[in-house]
């Protein structure tokens, strides 16, 4: 449909097969990148350059400290989330996020005034937690006592 509606205005077919072919291999390339995860991002309060309150799909990757947001559909642009902490960590309830599973793994994360939730699939929960999985787990670490204390 969309194919002959481009015809009919006059597009050439070899363009529209050329875009297809540039769109396709830029999702695959996110794919493939290190640390590469399926899911939605919203803002959920403030205000961040990009993002809006409804979900939008995409594919993220921690830098540092800072979320790389590559835009679905066509993953041409990237949003920057420099994060300042990690609120919290919870299960999404069923009817909160769609196509991430059964159980998709939502976080809120704090960026300067606005606050950023982001879900993805329950087996990339590691990948979604970037820098802050490690401090998440070291938490459950029991304090050693001092030397000389019984």
């Amino acid at each position: 449909m969309l194919i002959a509606l481009l015809a009919i205005l006059g597009v050439n077919l070899i363009v529209v097969a050329v875009l297809l072919v540039f769109v396709l291999s830029r999702k695959r390339w996110v794919k493939r990148q290190a640390g590469s995860f399926r899911g939605v991002i919203r803002l959920s309060s403030g205000e961040h350059d990009g993002l809006r309150s409804k979900w939008g799909h995409g594919y993220g990757r921690w830098v540092g400290d800072v979320l790389v947001w590559a835009k679905a559909p066509f993953y041409f642009r990237n949003e920057l989330v420099a994060s300042d902490g990690l609120d919290h960590q919870r299960p999404a309830r069923p009817d909160e996020v769609k196509r991430l599973g059964d159980h998709p793994i939502l976080v809120r994360l704090r960026s300067g005034d606005a606050t950023v939730e982001i879900a993805a699939h329950d087996d990339e929960a590691e990948l979604l937690l970037g820098p802050y999985g490690k401090r998440m787990d070291a938490a459950v670490l029991v304090e050693p006592t001092p030397v000389g204390q019984d």
